[in-house]
Parts: C-alpha cells; sequence; structure tokens
C-alpha cells in the first residue's frame, strides 16, 4: 500500500523529522517498516527552503514557509499525482485535513483525517473559514482516526467511522535509567529532590495551581525543587528559588530529564484542549517508570490505574500538594504494556487503512 500525508513538520516543541517526534514520525516508520511505501508531506513554517529526506525507508517532503500557498498546492499536486498512492491521511490542523480530502477526492482514493486534538480549539481557527474547513474534513472523511475516547465522543455526530489511536511511546529510548546517572549528566544538586515536568508550556499548562503547589511543598521540606524541560510561553515566571528551567532540549534528552526526578506531574487546567487530550508525556512517563501525579483531564485517570487516586482535580492545588508529596514518600508507579507502544497502535492503525483501501478496491472492481 502507497500512503501520503500531509501535516506541518513543527508540532507542540518538536520537529518530527530531526527529532524522531511523535505519531507523525512513529506511525509512518511502523508502517513503513511492515513493508509499505509511505510519503509525508510537511509545511516547514520556519524555513524559506525546500528538502528531501529519506529517513527509516519514509520519504519526507520539507516545504518551506514561502512556498505555502498556490505554490505549495501545485507541489503537493504534482508529487501527489507522480506517486500513484492508495489512500491519504491529513493531520495537526483543520487546513491540512482540507488539502488531503481534496487530493483524496482527485485522485479518486480513500481519505483519513488525523486527529491529535480537536482542531477547532486550536488557535488558528480563529481565522475565517478554517473551522469550516475542519468540520468538511471530519464529515466527509472515510476514516476518522483520534486520540483519546473524549475526542471521539466529541466529533461523532460528525462522522461514525472513528478509530481510536492514542499517544505512544518507544521503549527503546523511553525506558529506566540510574536516577544518579541522569542527575550527573544534567550536573544538577544530587541533594535535592526532584519533581518534574516536560513539554511546552502551554494555555493548558496550569502554572498558578502548580506553584501554589510548590510553595506548600517547600515549605516543609526546601530540598524538593521543581525540574522543568521545554518551551516556555511568556507569562510564566520560572525565576523561582524552587524551579531549575532546563530550557528546551532534543528528544533524546528528554528521557535523561525524566529519569532524574522522584516523581513527574502533568499539571493541566480543565481547557477546551485538556478536555479531550491524550498528552505524549503520559506514555513516556510510565516507560520510565516514574510515579506520576496528574490533574484529571479528558481519559487520563484510564492510564494509572495503580496511581489512580493520586490524579486531583484541576485548579486543586492542595491535592496537587498532598499527592506529590505521597509519591515522594511512597511511589507508586504503573506497568507499561504493549498497547502503549507505538509499534502496537500504529500496527491497529495500520489494519484500519487496509480495510479502507480493500474497501476502495472493491467499490472501483
Amino acid at each position: 500500500m502507497n500512503i501520503l500525508l500531509t501535516c506541518k513538520r513543527h508540532y507542540t516543541n518538536k520537529d518530527l523529522i530531526s527529532d524522531r517526534f511523535g505519531r507523525l514520525f512513529h506511525f509512518p516508520k511502523v508502517w513503513s517498516e511492515k513493508g509499505n511505501q509511505v510519503t509525508v508531506l510537511a509545511a516547514d513554517y520556519l524555513s524559506f527552503r525546500n528538502r528531501t529526506y529519506q529517513i527509516e525507508g519514509i520519504t519526507f517532503y520539507s516545504l518551506g514557509f514561502p512556498s505555502f500557498g498556490v505554490d505549495f498546492l501545485h507541489r503537493i499536486n504534482a508529487i501527489a499525482h507522480a506517486g500513484k498512492y492508495d489512500l491519504v491521511i491529513g493531520s495537526c490542523d483543520s487546513h491540512f485535513g482540507y488539502i488531503a480530502l481534496k487530493l483524496a477526492k482527485k485522485l479518486g482514493i480513500p481519505y483519513a483525517f488525523d486527529l491529535y486534538h480537536h482542531y477547532a480549539d486550536f488557535g488558528t481557527n480563529r481565522i475565517p473559514g478554517m473551522k469550516s474547513m475542519y468540520y468538511r474534513s471530519l464529515s466527509n472523511a472515510d476514516l476518522v482516526v483520534c486520540d483519546s475516547k473524549p475526542l471521539e465522543g466529541k466529533i461523532r455526530s460528525y462522522n461514525n467511522h472513528t478509530h481510536i489511536a492514542p499517544q505512544g511511546t518507544d521503549p527503546s529510548v523511553f525506558k529506566p535509567l540510574p536516577r544518579e546517572q541522569c542527575i550527573k549528566e544534567l550536573r544538577l544538586d544530587p541533594a535535592r529532590k526532584y519533581i518534574g515536568y516536560t513539554g511546552t508550556l502551554d494555555s493548558r499548562f496550569d502554572y498558578d495551581c502548580l506553584i501554589q503547589a510548590m510553595e506548600t511543598i517547600t515549605g516543609n521540606d526546601s530540598s524538593i525543587c521543581l525540574l522543568i524541560a521545554g518551551t516556555k510561553l511568556s507569562g510564566y515566571n520560572l525565576n523561582r528559588e524552587f524551579i531549575h528551567y532546563l530550557g528546551e532540549l532534543p528528544q533524546e534528552r528528554i528521557p535523561v530529564v525524566i529519569n532524574a526526578c522522584r516523581v513527574m506531574c502533568i499539571p493541566y487546567k480543565l481547557t477546551d484542549l485538556a478536555s479531550t487530550c491524550n498528552p505524549c508525556k503520559l506514555s513516556e512517563y510510565i516507560a520510565c517508570g516514574l510515579p506520576i501525579v496528574a490533574s484529571a483531564i479528558s481519559n487520563v485517570t484510564d492510564y494509572l490505574p495503580a496511581s489512580r487516586e493520586l490524579c486531583y482535580t484541576p485548579g486543586d492545588a492542595a491535592s496537587l500538594a498532598e499527592s506529590l508529596l505521597r509519591q515522594i514518600a511512597a511511589p507508586v508507579t504503573e506497568t507499561l504494556n504493549q498497547e502503549l507502544t507505538w509499534e502496537t497502535i500504529g500496527s491497529a492503525y495500520l489494519d484500519e487503512l487496509y480495510k479502507l483501501h480493500k474497501g476502495n478496491l472493491r467499490t472501483r472492481s
């Protein structure tokens, strides 16, 4: 099967090509390893250049920002018509879903829309026409792939041909490492006990709640410190005595950060985006064997059966502080099962794509 995927190159604070990050790298990798041809068209908003890469058997076209427009559409049309593709997938935002839909109609092949958020809630969807493209893409997709059960429930009224493919992890990268070694590698203070957070500090990140919790915790134990690695948005003051901010690190360094900590936290507000999200960091923390404290958003508690009671109501700083202290004193960890690996999730996803392809062949015949 020959698969075409349209998306953007940078999402969250990672680059899917150089960081080999996230579902838009790992799913194509799984599909390629199983004998399929996969081409990824990735719009690069941070570059002026068009480049082509061959990675893990996948062809990546990185299309620079100035070409996004008429030239971009000409380029992807040329690539799409030259490749004899069997199906096309759109992901990352409303307009990429719509581009994939239009390509599929021109080529007479099935179309899947991959959602790792409810894209209508993105800031970009304030642009006139974006939400219209989103809902049109949803309604006309042969398959809608969602990263969480709550997200599937939210879009069911637009399309009931759905499949859930949650965010996974690569256990060869995210795995337990000696804490002392990681602390030394990051040049941290071995006398401190670190509570960790990795990822973008975006609108979901509940800074106020976390700071209040840390003030309570460090008032009783000044050796406890908050360790953060990721992109900092404006408005967050990380120059606090109990915060050690590492900045944005490459993906291969994140397991070191996680394993330097005593407990990892996912302190999310109950925003529209958070209510249906399936954070990548959740499976990564589990894979590293770290205790986790998360706010009870979306269906996060489904992934934390052993420590579910330690999840807290979003915004409840006292409960967050209590759960963090309990996890430091008597750690409760989760067990990574194969259902959370990119290999397993990507294989089930591929089975759904095979069904689309075979159904299309029957229609043609």
